[in-house]
Order: C-alpha cells, then structure tokens, then sequence
C-alpha cells in the first residue's frame, strides 16, 4: 500500500497541516482506515477511491470518523490533479457519504492552491450569557463582562461553536477531561474559539490534547459569523491558525454575496508534497 504525505495551508514543506492521502482505499475497512489514521499520527488522514467519473472519500481523526472536513479536502485536491489531471487547472467532485464536495486545484507561478465550495453556512444558535459562560470556564477564560459579539454555531458542513474573542488566545486553558457534552447540548460539534479582531483561530480535539493546525472546515463558519457582524471588511479574507503549534498557516477564505444574501463560502490554501509513502505488506 502507498500513500502521500502533504502539508496544507503553507507553500512550503514542514509547515502548515500535515496530512496522509491513501489512494485506492475502497478495500479498506474502517477499522483498518481508523488504524491507518492512528499510525500516521496526523490531526486527520483521508482515504480516496474512484467512483465512475468522480471520486469518494472517508476522513478519520485519531478518534473517529467525520462527515466533513477541511484541510484533508483540499490536500485530495493536490493528489488527485497530480494523479489525473493534464492542465494547470482542474475541477474535481468528491463524494463524502451523501455530500459531494466540489474541489478545484490549480498551478500557478510555481505554486500549488486548492479551493473548495462550502455551500451556504447556516448559523444553527446563539448562546445566551450564561451558557457562554460555562464555556469560558471550561476553557480556563476569566470572565469578560464587555463582550461584544455572541457565540454561535455556525456549520458549511461540519458545526462549530464559533467563540469570539479580542486577544488572549494564549489564555485558554481546557478546564475539563472532555467538551463533548456541553457542545452537544448546543449542537455544535468542536469549538473554534476566535480573535475577531486578529481574524486567528484556535480549535482542538474535545479533550484538548491536540490543537489542529489548520482547520478548513471551521475557516468557513469563521468567516460566515465575522461577515454576518460585519467584521469580514470585504469578501476576501485570510484567517491565521498554527501559531501556537509552531507551524503558522493561513486560510484564505471568498465570500460569495448574493443579492444581501452570503450564499457560498469558498476556502482555499496552498499545498505542498513532503513525502511518498510505502507500506511494507
């Protein structure tokens, strides 16, 4: 068995969103995918097979398996225009479970950028005082009697509690064994808590063991709640993560308005190949 390792969200190798590709998995069972994932040590690992003229896939954590996620989309998008493709721009279709994503990849002066249409972001709830509350102390953040803009769950896919903050990021500081519960109480699937001033991010597992370098499919609902109160300044804009973890990136996120409506977040980032993969059997 062979796989590909990329780094997404950065140009340049050993940075950004490591990520292990495995082409030709739909043999695979899910015990053997989710022992794959936990080999490679990655935040995700995503598995690809053909499906008539597009493609499917399955994305697994460490944990689990997810019906949607960011960064391991737009690392396919490298695989598969290096595997299929014959331009420097290609447009791909990917099923996950019953979802298809739509995927473009492009070469451009040398450099590799993935983009993928996340379709209209739904905000699914605003969090009252209190319950904002029980999320700064479970994070370790003292109490901020000034906040400006609510918490919300927001999803183009995969649903996240998206916390404002002005600064402090450096502050949080999990509190508890497991967010599990107290996001599913809101719907929300991961907290994603956000600078909205510095437009950076951080998000981890729900026990706050690993911190993800980059996250696409919470870019989206980033960008969907910093438009929606009217912070984005523009269609364009390029959300930071990685600091904390040593591998800075950057996420580049285009607001499609239509009409007054936001009826598509599309989010991109550069790819780079780091390393081929052979399995011994």
């Amino acid at each position: 068995m062979n796989a590909k390792l990329v780094d997404v969200f950065s140009a340049e190798r050993l940075s950004g969103n490591g990520l292990t590709i495995f082409p030709e998995a739909e043999g695979l069972s899910t015990v053997e995918m989710q022992a794959l994932t936990r080999e490679m040590r990655q935040f995700e690992s995503i598995f690809v097979w053909r499906e008539g003229d597009a493609f499917a896939a399955r994305i697994f954590t460490l944990e689990e398996e997810l019906d949607f996620a960011g960064h391991p989309l737009l690392g396919l998008a490298y695989y598969l225009h290096q595997a299929f493709g014959d331009g420097d721009r290609h447009e791909w279709r990917v099923r996950l479970g019953r979802r298809t994503v739509a995927l473009t990849s492009a070469w451009r002066d040398g450099r590799f950028t993935a983009t993928m249409a996340q379709g209209r972001p739904a905000f699914l709830k605003t969090l009252t005082h209190d319950e904002v509350g029980e999320f700064h102390q479970a994070l370790g953040l003292a109490p901020d009697g000034r906040r400006r803009y609510p918490a919300e769950v927001v999803s183009t896919g995969l649903p996240y509690l998206i916390l404002p903050m002005v600064g402090g990021l450096e502050r949080v500081a999990f509190q508890v064994a497991d967010l599990s519960s107290l996001l599913e109480a809101h719907g929300a699937k991961f907290v994603y808590v956000l600078d909205v001033e510095r437009f950076e991010g951080r998000t981890w597992d729900n026990a706050g063991r690993v911190e993800d370098v980059a996250t696409g499919s919470a870019a989206g609902p980033a960008a969907a709640y910093l438009h929606k109160h009217g912070l984005a300044r523009g269609t364009t804009l390029s959300i930071a993560q990685g600091r904390f973890t040593g591998r800075p990136s950057r996420i580049a996120v285009e607001l499609v308005i239509e009409g007054l409506e936001l009826a598509d977040v599309r989010v991109s980032g550069e790819v780079v190949e780091v390393a081929d993969i052979t399995f011994v059997e």
